[in-house]
């Protein structure tokens, strides 16, 4: 059985002074125009899973002339209802899972799997390393806590380590032995995340281009690949860099400075893909990354869907809806209008319409 979200609160969140949902646990359609706010619903959801906003500054989500905003939720699993709650202020977010303050993000991230298809995930695809990165360290460490712990402490070494190169580029006499230590430890933090991102890779890649050909009806090779800056011999890598990495003051080779591309038949889809056809890979990744969770951790994941019919024929917006309903997978969905679903699916959905920053359930 998935966790389910049961209700979802907001406070003083984006648009939303007061307002609480009740979410049905199968397909919720949200409709309103554009600028409504029903991206926000999703961005509520999104930050109460992953603590985090894939938008703005945390401030930001804050309404207007207000000095806090919280979101607060419902969750259900296996008849348990758990009681989520964050609170966002000028001093930052403070989560709470069952009345009981997490100190730890780390460890309640994962808590509730949630995997999103939207416009600033198109990064992912045009954007930069650092935006590819993010992103597959996100879905990724809500999967694998052991990949998350190995990447928060991969971090800190780094840090150090640059700081240190800072330091002896400034010195007579550069203490060569700690930089020594500190580049063993960082060469086996890097050894093992270059490890869990290959096998990563190679589970999205499973069933990538199925849920392409599910899709799209088309047979194209497609294809998402990792390029590690470095992958073996990291430290004699690292050592023979000193150099280097003194004079620039920073650490040049390592996970952090790895890239992922997406490969359609043989061609970067960054440079050779069209608009429609890149929106249609990441939501086939969102999808492929949602049967990895399944597999490892035998409950599906909540997907949060911003505009995914813009791409999508009549025929595939009803196929994909139907093939989330037979996952069983708790899913929300933006539009501005519902004309081309179903009606057997439209009558075994919840319909919500967002206007005047209010959010009113259909019946």
């Amino acid at each position: 059985m998935s966790m389910k979200l049961e209700s979802i609160a907001l406070y003083n969140f984006r648009n939303y002074a007061k307002q609480e949902i009740k979410l049905g646990e199968g397909v919720n359609f949200f409709i309103g125009e554009n600028g409504s706010g029903k991206t926000n619903i999703l961005e509520a959801i999104y930050f109460l899973a992953l603590t985090k906003s894939y938008k703005t500054n945390e401030t930001n989500l804050i309404k207007y002339e207000n000095e806090f905003a919280r979101v607060h939720a419902k969750a259900k699993k296996n008849n348990r209802t758990s009681h989520l709650k964050m609170i966002i202020s000028a001093n930052g977010k403070k989560v709470s899972l069952n009345s009981s303050e997490v100190k730890k993000l780390s460890d309640y991230i994962g808590f509730i799997n949630v995997l999103s298809f939207l416009p600033e995930d198109m990064m992912v695809i045009k954007g930069s390393p650092k935006d590819r990165r993010y992103f597959i360290d996100l879905m990724y460490g809500q999967i694998d806590k052991d990949y998350l712990n190995e990447l928060s402490n991969y971090k800190i070494v780094l840090k150090q380590r640059n700081e240190l190169l800072k330091r002896i580029s400034e010195t007579d006499k550069p203490d060569m032995i700690l930089l020594d230590v500190l580049t063993e430890q960082l060469s086996e933090s890097a050894i093992k995340i270059v490890e869990f991102r290959k096998r990563f890779v190679q589970a999205i890649n499973n069933s990538l281009k199925s849920m392409y050909r599910f899709l799209t009806d088309k047979n194209n090779h497609f294809a998402f690949e990792y390029i590690p800056s470095v992958d073996k011999d990291i430290e004699q890598l690292l050592k023979s860099k000193y150099r280097t990495d003194i004079l620039l003051k920073t650490t040049n080779i390592g996970p952090h400075r790895d890239d992922y591309h997406f490969i359609l038949d043989d061609l970067s889809a960054k440079d050779n893909a069209s608009q429609g056809e890149q929106r249609i890979m990441m939501l086939a990744l969102i999808l492929a990354i949602g049967d990895i969770i399944y597999n490892k951790k035998k409950e599906r994941p909540i997907f949060l869907l911003d505009d995914v019919f813009s791409e999508l024929d009549t025929k595939r917006q009803n196929k994909l809806i139907k093939y989330l309903l037979e996952l069983d997978a708790q899913t929300i969905i933006t539009t501005t209008n519902l004309a081309k679903i179903d009606a057997s699916i439209l009558n075994n959905s919840k319909i919500f319409r967002v206007q005047n920053n209010t959010v009113r359930e259909e019946h």
